[in-house]
């Protein structure tokens, strides 16, 4: 799988050819492929071979220990062109450089936000080779900060970071921009604010990055900061890349077109962020690096024969040692014996149990609101309930508590059906 390195023969495309050599070189690769687009082949046959023998030059101006440098001349649209020649040679990365001032040829720079729009393998969009070069060499930690969102995009991305740790030194900031108000709903807390900073909800959210990116070697050079935002979020990602001094942003995109483009992250962050910036998309394949570890699960009841069914299962799915936090949700204004109830819920736990049961009653109206409130507050890995299954004209009235529960969470939800 040969990196595939984008040229628009000028002094910038040279310094990302040489970051594209550097990791190919890194990885054990053979050759790298540096690929010039002409639009127009036909319109004139002597410029054609001027700049076929600038690209040789410039191949042969990387000459020196390392990968090979392969030439090729391309013809059409730039974008593409280069995204489609990089997806029949197996190529599983571009290297691009995201800003270039030639004047003797089309500007490659100008396009990388449409190469991003089309690639199905992750671009690095190059400003600085000197991060990387080091990065590759092994002799400075490259400074990563990583987008985090509820995206699976995201997912991918973090995935892409970790295998390039495996390779090199890099010191990971896990970022997240939150509106204040979302993040309340989201963690069932009272909205103190909505322009300032809320130091509970930032304590949450940088929690839950840690638990997203995962258990990897690299995990004590992995930091998170969750900011507040006002904005646009790439705007915010930005001044963050800004004020944690970093050498490259890692984002997923979702790859929007149109004028749903002037509000996408990855858009915003690529044409304004002065640092490389890394782009998966989320046809990327990407080798999975870690494996999600469910430490803690969280189980809910209505305390009915067949609801108590879905509690074993919540130890099942967690680790020895790990944590099950059991939910009884009750009404607003139920009169109950809560010491009553959380006598009950402790003796559902299955004899010889390793795990650490912690029981729960929260008070609320909608059962999978305050379900999936609590998992995110308590931070838990995945969610299992037992569905009773209505449908028909029941499910219409009445719906479901576990459908619902679906739509709101982003954990994992193992639905025990009945028989």
């Amino acid at each position: 799988m040969p990196i595939v390195c984008g040229t628009d023969l000028s002094p910038a495309s040279s310094g990302a050819l040489a970051v594209a050599r550097a990791l190919a070189a890194q990885r054990g690769d053979r050759e790298v492929v540096l690929v010039h687009v002409i639009e127009d082949a036909a319109a004139n046959p002597a410029n054609l071979a001027e700049l076929g023998a600038r690209l040789s030059a410039q191949a042969h101006g990387a000459a020196g220990p390392g990968p090979e440098v392969r030439a090729e001349l391309v013809t059409g649209p730039v974008d593409p062109a280069l995204v489609e020649f990089a997806q029949t040679s197996g190529s599983d990365l571009i290297v691009i450089a995201a800003q270039s001032r030639s004047e003797h040829a089309a500007r490659l720079g100008t396009t990388t936000a449409k190469v991003i729009a089309r690639t199905h393998v992750p671009v690095i969009a190059v400003r600085d080779p000197a991060p990387w070069l080091a990065f590759a060499r092994g002799t400075a930690p490259l400074k990563i900060l990583l987008g985090i969102d509820d995206s699976a995009t995201c997912d991918l991305g973090i995935q892409w970071t970790v295998a390039l740790g495996h390779r090199g030194p890099i010191d990971v900031v896990l970022g997240a921009i939150y509106y204040p108000d979302d993040a309340a709903a989201h963690y069932g807390l009272p909205a103190r604010t909505l322009v300032d900073a809320d130091p509970e909800i930032e304590r949450l959210i940088q929690r839950d990055l840690i638990r997203r990116f995962g258990g990897s070697a690299a995990a004590s050079r992995v930091t998170s900061c969750a900011r507040h935002g006002l904005g646009r979020i790439g705007d915010h990602m930005i001044e963050l890349a800004r004020d944690l001094q970093v050498d490259a942003i890692v984002v997923g995109t979702g790859q929007k077109t149109g004028l749903d483009r002037l509000g996408s992250v990855s858009s915003v962050i690529i044409e304004d962020a002065p640092q490389s910036v890394v782009c998966v998309p989320p046809q990327a394949i990407v080798v999975t690096q870690t494996v999600p570890v469910l430490s803690q699960a969280l189980v809910a009841t209505d305390l009915s024969q067949f609801a108590n069914r879905a509690v074993p299962y919540a130890f099942a799915l967690t680790q020895p040692g790990g944590q099950v936090h059991l939910l009884h949700v009750v009404k607003e204004d139920a009169h109950v014996d809560e010491a009553v109830l959380l006598r009950r819920l402790a003796a559902l736990a299955p004899v010889g149990a390793t795990q650490t049961l912690t029981v729960h009653i929260a008070r609320g109206d909608e059962p999978a609101v305050t379900m999936a409130q609590c998992a995110a507050r308590l931070g838990v890995d995945v969610i299992c309930i037992a569905s009773h299954g209505r449908s028909g004209i029941t499910r219409a009235l009445v719906g479901s508590v576990a459908d619902r529960l679906l739509r709101l969470t982003r954990l994992p939800v193992l639905v025990l059906r009945p028989a």
